[in-house]
C-alpha cells in the first residue's frame, strides 16, 4: 500500500477537522482514521508513514506506550490546544524521534500551518536515546496495566525533571511535593516562589493548572480512545451537519 499521511484523534469531529486543514497540504493521500482498531491495522500496514494525532500525551499514556512499537521509526505530529511540559517529554519516554508539536491556533492559521507542516516533513537529527535503558526493561506489553504504565512514565518524568538544566534542588522537590498536595515543613511563601520559579523553568505559567497536568502523569486525567469507528455515529452528524 503507498504512503499516507495518517490521522487520529479522541474525537470524530477532531478527525475531520484535521483531515480537512491538511489534505490540500499534501501530494500523497490523507487517511482520517476514527478508531484504535483500524489505526493499528494502517499503521502495521504502513510501517513508514507520518501520523497526526490529534491529542495531548499526558491524557493517553497507556494507549501511546501500547502504540510506541508502531510509532517508532516515523514522524508523529501531536495537535491539542496547548501542551504541558509532561507533553513535550513523554514522546521521548515513547521511543520516538521524529515528533513535533501544532496548537490549534497555529493549526487554523494558514501561515503557521504552513510553517508546522514545513518543518514536520523535514527528517529530525536523532538524539542520543537516553531512554533506551527504559525501553530495554519494559516487560511485555500485554502484563501491565494502565497505572504500572503510568508510574513507570511518572519514575521516568521525575528523573527528566531531576536532570533539567535550571532547576534548583527545592525547586524540584517542591514541584513533586505539591503535585502530590503536600507542603512539607516549608512556609506557604517559600512555597509559592520555588513553585512559580519552577514552573516558568519548565516553560510554564505559575497556574495551577500546569502544576496538575505539566509536572507528572495522573490516572483521573486519561482520556479513553475509541476502540472502533462509530459508523452510525458518523453518520447521523453527517446528516445534521449536511442539513443546515
Amino acid at each position: 500500500m503507498n504512503k499516507s499521511l495518517i490521522i487520529f484523534s479522541r474525537e470524530w469531529a477532531v478527525t475531520t477537522a484535521l483531515a480537512t486543514y491538511l489534505a490540500p497540504a499534501y501530494s500523497r493521500r490523507v487517511t482520517a482514521v476514527f478508531g484504535l482498531v483500524p489505526l493499528v491495522r494502517i499503521l502495521q500496514e504502513q510501517p513508514h508513514s507520518p501520523v497526526v494525532l490529534g491529542l495531548r500525551p499526558h491524557e493517553h499514556v497507556a494507549d501511546l506506550y501500547r502504540l510506541q512499537t508502531l510509532l517508532a521509526g516515523r514522524a508523529v505530529l501531536f495537535v491539542g490546544r496547548c501542551f504541558y511540559w509532561t507533553d513535550y517529554r513523554l514522546p521521548e519516554w515513547l521511543g520516538l524521534v521524529q515528533f513535533r508539536f501544532c496548537s490549534w491556533d497555529a493549526m487554523q492559521d494558514p501561515f503557521s500551518r504552513k510553517i508546522t507542516l514545513r518543518r514536520f516533513r523535514q527528517p529530525a537529527a536523532v538524539p542520543e536515546d537516553d531512554n533506551q535503558t527504559e525501553k530495554s526493561e519494559s516487560p511485555l506489553i500485554s502484563t501491565m496495566t494502565e497505572i504500572q504504565i503510568l508510574a513507570r512514565a511518572n519514575r521516568w518524568l521525575y528523573r527528566k525533571l531531576s536532570a533539567c538544566g535550571g532547576l534548583t534542588g527545592y525547586e524540584i522537590r517542591v514541584l513533586w511535593l505539591m503535585t502530590e498536595g503536600l507542603k512539607g515543613n516549608m512556609s506557604s511563601r517559600t512555597l509559592s516562589i520555588h513553585k512559580n520559579n519552577g514552573l516558568y523553568k519548565l516553560g510554564m505559567t505559575k497556574h495551577l493548572l500546569n502544576l496538575f497536568r505539566g509536572v507528572k502523569v495522573r490516572p483521573e486525567l486519561q482520556a479513553e480512545l475509541p476502540a472502533q469507528e462509530d459508523v452510525a455515529g458518523n453518520s447521523k452528524l453527517l446528516r445534521r451537519e449536511a442539513g443546515r
